[in-house]
């Protein structure tokens, strides 16, 4: 090209180089890319009143923060991080990933599907402040679905405590069952005033002894009351074929159903009363010692064992 000596010679020469203000031409990498660093005191980029977008490339987007960390700090309205269909996907560095909240707390809004934390493969740690952790469900309740093999709390040394609500604090259980297990060495309940409601294992059994007329005395029925916390014997003389046809009876008890001993004082019931024989003394077995008062007046008596557990 005549005339044009450097380009003629040079046609590399004929391309356009921008310069900053050292005079210094601006520098890329290998592919064209443009190398911006920050200066000392920090990079600072101010979106637009409509936002600032940041679309990264077809495989991903990678921000690696100095030593210090990396502080993003939102504008007044808030920070929104809108994922892609696919997901968000945040790798913390091999040391942990922290999230300092602002002074008035930090709130994190899921959408109307709902959000969804997956930890890594060696599980998930969520470390509490001094002044402890609180998390606020939504008016419709906070739900955690825990995985198929099962959701882990390991309380801290000190101790785990679940602060409920005013209006009470609700576990409902999914159909196969809560199944709670305690540590190695025990579950503690504390509790100023903790209610326990638990169905009681009952015991009911009738017997009837119909023309009694030995007056020496004879046996009921023996009675395992192993197991058993409170039971009783209740007594009717239901006798109607004799006038005055009165009944003694006593409670008696034994360790081996071979050796019996009196647990209580003889009771005499006259035709058409009831009375109850109650143990002072517990051991494994116990029945009921009745007799005639009167050879020539039968008895009929009916005798009660009822206990709870």
């Amino acid at each position: 090209m005549p005339n044009f000596k450097i380009i003629q010679d040079v046609a590399d020469q004929a391309r356009v180089k921008i310069f900053g203000s050292q005079n210094v031409a601006i520098n890329t990498d290998a592919a064209g890319n443009l190398a911006i660093t920050p200066p000392i005191d920090g990079l600072l980029v101010t979106a637009s009143a409509s936002g600032l977008s940041v679309t990264g490339p077809v495989n991903g987007l990678i921000v690696t923060a100095p030593a210090s960390g990396l502080s993003i700090t939102g504008p007044a309205n808030g920070l929104i991080v809108t994922a892609p269909a696919s997901g968000l996907s945040v790798t913390p560095p091999v040391d942990g990933f922290a999230i300092t909240a602002p002074a008035n707390g930090l709130l994190v809004t899921a959408p109307d599907s709902g959000l969804s934390v997956t930890g890594p493969a060696n599980g998930l740690i969520v470390t509490a402040p001094a002044s402890g952790l609180s998390v606020t469900g939504p008016a419709n309740g906070l739900v955690v679905t825990a995985p198929a093999s099962g959701l882990s709390v390991t309380p801290p040394v000190d101790g785990f405590a679940i602060t409920s609500p005013v209006n009470g604090l609700t576990v409902t259980a999914p159909a196969s069952g809560l199944s709670v297990t305690p540590p190695t060495g025990g579950l503690l309940i504390t509790s100023a005033g903790l209610s326990v409601i638990s169905a009681l294992a009952t015991t009911d059994v009738t017997e009837a002894e119909t023309g009694i007329t030995d007056i020496a005395g004879s046996p009921s029925n023996t009675y395992v009351v192993m197991g058993i916390s409170d039971y009783t014997f209740g007594l009717v003389n239901e006798s109607t074929s004799a006038a005055n046809a009165q009944a003694t009876a006593k409670l008696q008890i034994s360790p081996d159903a071979v050796n019996w001993f009196d647990s209580s004082s003889v009771v005499t019931l006259d035709q058409g009363t009831s009375n109850a024989l109650v143990a002072s003394i517990f051991l494994k077995y116990a029945r009921v010692y009745y007799a005639a008062v009167n050879a020539a007046s039968s008895v009929d008596l009916t005798i009660f064992f009822q206990g709870q557990s």
